[in-house]
């Protein structure tokens, strides 16, 4: 059928539900997938291309060194003619650099530099397309290595007792190979070395490989190479290979989501080019369906082109993250260098954490209560930023106490580049991302956010400041270790001078007395913070030794502002709300939202960048004194919107902000309107219905005798009349009585008011 379909000249005929259009071939492919250079040249092609003698270039070719450069030379079958039907050839990569360099430019093909990993030196290569086979490279590497080895002993005469006695002394030495082990090369094994250089040079060095190792095995599938190849010659199953495969580098590289699909518009894209190489064994085969194998002797079989062909050119995804998705591509893909984190500025890396404060106090009712300190570390100059909580009775850490502490580090340091959250803490920052990631959009790109686990070199730096150290069990466990702190110095020196400390272990507390509960702090919480304030600039006067050299943060600060580092700040800090706002959904109703808090009354909250919007929108509502709400739709900030002022009955100035917001509205709608044009909806639908096929036709499916209808016809007729003459014949009716009952003898004799008034 599907041979029928084909022949018939239909395009995109449907068969069992499937379809196969006929397609072009690509026009513009990304490279011929199976083109490998022929890089062995002919004592003529080394003659025209450094533009010497054919004589002197065979003979170069012979004594497998020329300029200074070591060739590599292999034998080959020409048929008649050189010595005995052979001849030397020479790879254009040992040539000397000049004529290599020559040789690629004459082919059209781009030299990049790249350090060469043993010389440190810079060296020129071809484009990855035309680079040699690693296994090449390696047995190369490994044959100059060989070389190396054995040059001293071919300096000497051949057969001489001084080769022999260097020969015996080379062996008694261990020697590093270039798989980094150390050992010594037997006598018997250099004698083979020599041996093989003498005869063929390099190349007699190099490990013998078989003919076919990395051959490919099949052209196209096994299945289809079975099939077709009793039917077409080498050069058009080359061909069919080539489309099949850059076919689908251009899937991977189009941006095609996963292998499945890749594989099924492979397939069909088989099943087309078969098609039209007129196999009329093909043809008379039933088309079958997707995922039919070779065993069900189908179209869709025998071309099937399973998932490992596919994901052998997976790579070439890389080309569709490039062009679709930059951001992946600039983190992910392009290449990054080390950095040592000594030269950090300040405020380049502000680590935060939740850190516990083994200091007791109680509350007003008398209840025992631990201060919580959310603390921000700069790993360049090693200040710390503290905000202390005092939590109710099974209270924890809330964003709002997070929000209040991020304000008032950025109110003093400025705005940090990059903040490193430490997820090990007794407080998860998973809640917070989002809104750190809405900050960093509207500082455009001011501030980036990251997790301590994804950077090793940033935690080994924190772990490694011997400072600040203290460990730290991850609040939630997702089976790593939790990062040293960087916070343990200050309770271990500063905050253990503090009365209620407890010296970290709350089960087994430092008292004053054996046996009895330690002394709370004296003090409420105003006392606290000054106290602990003090510990604070202690900590940050006092010297410290290791990275620091002696200088105390203060010291240090001090000593990048000499240098002219200044602090970033925010031309407007309210946007700082937005790392630790809640994301509510709101309908919008002409410009107001609205937000319902927690603990109080509803929120209005106006904009005239709302009105007119008839979809939801994204509020973010700050997590503390939300005094406006940001605005976003599908991600992006519309506006930030702010409370609803309410008027009096009698006040003017409603009537004002209402006229006003009119203007704005009139304003939107005039602004859309200059970008439409005016169309008349029944013209359009009358275009567009012209694109659709009439009404069909309807076939004769039946012929009724015309004659029964005549018949019918004159029988409703006389009906007709003899209604009519019953009609006319049936005598007249009686009128209509009021009272359907005879006279009432009762009332023979009884005359009503209205007979008398009459008389």
């Amino acid at each position: 059928m599907g041979q029928a379909l084909r022949k018939s000249d239909l395009e995109g005929a449907s068969v069992d539900g499937s379809a196969i259009v006929t397609l072009d071939r690509i026009a513009d492919p990304i490279a011929d997938p199976l083109r490998t250079l022929e890089k062995w040249l002919s004592g003529g092609d080394l003659a025209a291309l450094a533009g010497i003698a054919d004589r002197v270039a065979r003979k170069a070719i012979a004594s497998r060194r020329w300029r200074g450069a070591d060739l590599l030379v292999q034998e080959v079958q020409i048929g008649r003619g050189g010595a005995g039907g052979k001849a030397l050839q020479v790879h254009v990569d040992s040539l000397p650099a000049d004529l290599r360099e020559s040789w690629y430019i004459s082919h059209g093909i781009t030299l990049h530099e790249k350090p060469d990993t043993e010389t440190g030196k810079t060296v020129l290569v071809p484009e990855q397309t035309y680079q040699n086979d690693a296994r090449f490279e390696a047995d190369l590497a490994l044959a100059r290595w060989r070389q190396e080895v054995i040059r001293p002993i071919l300096i000497l005469e051949k057969g001489s007792p001084a080769r022999a006695e260097l020969i015996e002394q080379l062996a008694q030495t261990p020697r590093l190979f270039p798989n980094g082990k150390r050992k010594a090369v037997t006598k018997q094994t250099l004698y083979n070395w020599v041996k093989a250089f003498e005869a063929e040079g390099l190349n007699g060095l190099i490990r013998k490989r078989r003919a076919d190792s990395g051959a490919k095995r099949q052209k196209v599938t096994r299945a289809w190479d079975a099939f077709f190849e009793a039917h077409i010659d080498a050069a058009k199953h080359a061909e069919i290979s080539d489309e099949l495969t850059t076919y689908i580098r251009s899937l991977w590289a189009a941006g095609e989501r996963g292998w499945r699909s890749i594989t099924e518009k492979s397939t069909t894209r088989l099943i087309e080019m078969s098609r039209g190489l007129d196999v009329l064994a093909f043809d008379a085969l039933e088309l079958g369906r997707c995922g039919d194998t070779n065993a069900k002797g189908t179209q869709f079989g025998i071309c099937n082109v399973n998932r490992r062909q596919v994901e052998h050119h997976r790579e070439y995804a890389l080309l569709a993250i490039k062009d679709k998705d930059n951001a992946t591509f600039q983190d992910s893909y392009m290449p990054s260098i080390r950095r040592d984190y000594t030269t950090l500025l300040p405020r380049q890396i502000v680590v935060g954490d939740v850190h516990p404060v083994d200091i007791m106090m109680r509350r007003p009712d008398g209840t025992v209560v631990y201060p919580k300190a959310i603390a921000w570390y700069d790993v360049a100059t090693n200040e710390i930023h503290m905000t202390f909580v005092l939590l109710q009775p099974g209270e924890g850490i809330r964003r709002e106490h997070v929000a209040q502490s991020f304000e008032a580090m950025v109110e003093e340091w400025g705005l940090p580049e990059l903040l490193y959250l430490d997820n090990g803490s007794e407080y998860s920052w998973d809640a917070m991302i989002g809104g750190f990631t809405q900050l960093s959009q509207l500082t455009q790109g001011g501030l980036k956010v990251f997790d301590l686990d994804g950077d090793p070199n940033v935690a080994k730096r924190v772990a490694n400041g011997r400072e600040a150290v203290v460990r730290s069990m991850p609040y939630n466990a997702k089976g790593k270790p939790g990062i040293e702190g960087a916070f343990g110095n200050i309770e271990q020196v500063f905050f253990a001078t503090i009365p209620g400390w407890t010296a970290g272990d709350r089960m087994n507390k430092k008292t004053h007395a054996k046996g009895k509960d330690p002394v709370a702090f004296d003090g409420d919480a105003q006392a606290f913070l000054e106290t602990a304030g003090k510990a604070l600039e202690w900590y940050h006067k006092r010297p410290q030794h290791g990275r620091l050299n002696g200088m105390s943060p203060n010291e240090a600060l001090r000593n990048f502002i000499d240098q002219g580092w200044g602090k970033t700040t925010l031309s407007r800090p309210e946007v700082l709300a937005l790392a630790f706002a809640e994301e509510i959904e709101r309908m919008p109703d002409r410009g107001r939202v609205s937000y319902t808090p927690r603990r109080g009354e509803t929120m209005y909250f106006y904009a005239d960048e709302l009105l007119g919007l008839d979809h939801k929108i994204t509020l973010r509502v700050p997590a503390f004194n939300p005094e406006f709400v940001f605005c976003f739709a599908d991600g992006e900030l519309i506006c930030q919107a702010f409370p609803e002022q309410t008027f009096g009955v009698l006040d003017g100035a409603g009537a004002q902000e209402v006229n006003r917001r009119g203007k704005a509205f009139r304003r939107q709608i005039a602004e859309k309107r200059r970008h439409v044009a005016l169309l008349s909806l029944t013209e359009e639908t009358e275009r567009h219905i012209a694109h659709m096929p009439d009404a069909p036709e309807a076939p004769v499916a039946a012929i009724v005798d015309a004659g029964i209808i005549d018949r019918m016809a004159r029988m409703d007729a006389e009906a007709r009349e003899n209604a009519l003459a019953d009609a006319a014949n049936k005598s007249p009716r009686k009128p209509l009585e009021q009272w359907k009952t005879g006279p009432v003898k009762a009332l023979e004799n009884f005359k009503f008011a209205e007979e008398e008034s009459d008389g």
